[in-house]
């Protein structure tokens, strides 16, 4: 029998509080779906040479006791502590962290003792209030951590990474993480003095990690504009020497504007691999859309029948998959002919809005919008979806085409002679750009 806790519950979550571990980290998951994220997390596990095992088990740990999954939970912190570091400062680092967080599950399924006798083993590991050693391994984990959930979080990831070289400006993995970071800044800020710098950070990485794929694809896309024959050497040698599924995707997305034909080929062996990887299935339905897109008028319905037959079996054979962006691109390919029948997706999708993440509800936004503007004639009802898609603070592809159709709107309102409501719109994007960060925003 457990002895009795010796903190009170308010006592013991203050102590909980200032650890350094996953629950305290703040990264940013509120607008994620969990599921999208679990998925994606698992690819990244079996798949990423870098040593950031630790970090992505504990997010994993973490991610499954938000999803009330805490028996996955404790399965996952396990698997962390067979983890072996082979330096004695990261190995110390990682059981922080590890028991961190195995303090924060018991806490939060109510076994108080449990959480203390964790919060023991964290004062044992470090008796001092904050060992200046430990710094820098502290700051990858929370680092990778960042980069794991989304691109969005590069900026955060950057600092732990420069915080750790300022202590360690030697270690290599800490030189990877800060590459990866500079990568995911520029990808989801696309700030032009950013490129070069990103760019030189992946040269050095990819030379002295000949077999860092994910780093050979990121520098691939950097180069298509600055050194066309180098790009696509780098994309081709990731599409037959990798076996990450996320490597294999962003080839496909490399090669769909220029062959259709090799971006599903790339696809169908990523999935043979990994049939479990929902963003696979995702990149399928973008290059559906773009064959049907570029081809001849001719050609186009019997596209469009396949898209539809493999993207409905797709749903069906995969229910447990976070599959909203190809649902909306299936709802697309059925509104052609049948918008009766797009319009029960959308609705089906509506249902569920509290278990979408905010880039997916600003897609189904988006769909709504050009359903009702071309298939119902109803501008103020698209005009009103649009601004429900740019009022959710998170810059992407779809806030940014709901901006400029938004802008269309006010133009043709002013060629009208409705000033208004033109001045209505761009007071309304005014006002939604001041609750999207900064460095987020770009013209719309």
């Amino acid at each position: 029998m457990l002895p009795a806790a010796k903190l009170s519950k308010e006592q013991l979550k203050d102590k909980l509080d200032v650890l350094q571990c996953h629950f305290t980290w703040m990264l940013g998951v509120e607008s994620c779906s969990p599921q999208h994220l679990l998925q994606k997390l698992d690819v990244e596990i079996k798949h990423t040479p870098h040593q950031n095992q630790l970090a992505l088990l504990g997010l994993q740990a973490y991610l499954h006791q938000l999803n009330k999954q805490s028996k996955e939970a404790l399965q996952s912190l396990r698997a962390a502590e067979e983890h072996k570091e082979k330096e004695q400062l990261a190995s110390t680092a990682g059981s922080l962290i590890i028991y961190g967080n195995y303090a924060w599950i018991h806490y939060l399924q109510g076994s108080y003792q449990e959480a203390e006798t964790c919060l023991e083993r964290v004062q044992q590991l470090c008796p001092t209030p904050w060992d200046v050693r430990l710094i820098p391994h502290i700051q990858a984990q929370k680092g990778w951590s960042l980069l794991a959930i989304r691109a969005r979080n590069g900026e955060r990831a950057r600092e732990c990474f420069n915080v750790a070289l300022m202590l360690e400006p030697q270690n290599r993995s800490f030189r990877t993480g800060l590459a990866m970071a500079f990568y995911s800044s520029w990808n989801s800020s696309w700030q032009p003095d950013l490129e070069r710098e990103v760019r030189i950070q992946l040269e050095i990485i990819v030379d002295e990690q000949p077999n860092n794929y994910r780093a050979k694809i990121y520098l691939a896309r950097l180069l298509e504009q600055v050194d066309r024959e180098k790009s696509i050497g780098l994309a081709e040698e990731c599409a037959e020497k990798s076996s990450d599924p996320e490597v294999l995707k962003l080839s496909a997305l490399f090669w769909m504007p220029q062959s259709t034909e090799r971006a599903f080929e790339i696809i169908q062996r990523a999935l043979q691999q990994d049939p479990g990887y929902h963003l696979l299935y995702q990149a399928l339905a973008k290059c559906y859309k773009q064959q049907w897109v570029k081809a001849k008028e001719e050609d186009k319905e019997k596209i469009r029948c396949k898209a539809i037959k493999d993207l409905q079996k797709i749903v069906k054979t995969h229910p447990d998959l976070d599959l909203t962006l190809a649902k909306l691109q299936l709802a697309e390919f059925i509104g052609a002919k049948n918008s009766a029948q797009e319009k029960e997706i959308y609705m089906e999708l509506q249902g569920k809005i509290n278990t979408l993440s905010l880039r997916c509800r600003q897609a189904l936004c988006l769909s709504w919008g050009k359903y009702f503007l071309y298939r119902e004639k109803s501008p103020e009802k698209a005009k009103a979806k649009f601004m429900e898609c740019y009022n959710i603070a998170v810059q992407t592809d779809h806030r940014r085409d709901c901006g400029r159709r938004l802008v269309k709107m006010a133009h043709i309102y002013q060629s009208k002679g409705d000033t208004n409501a033109a001045n209505a719109i761009h007071r309304f994007l005014q006002e939604a750009d001041q609750h999207c960060p900064k460095n987020l925003l770009h013209s719309v």
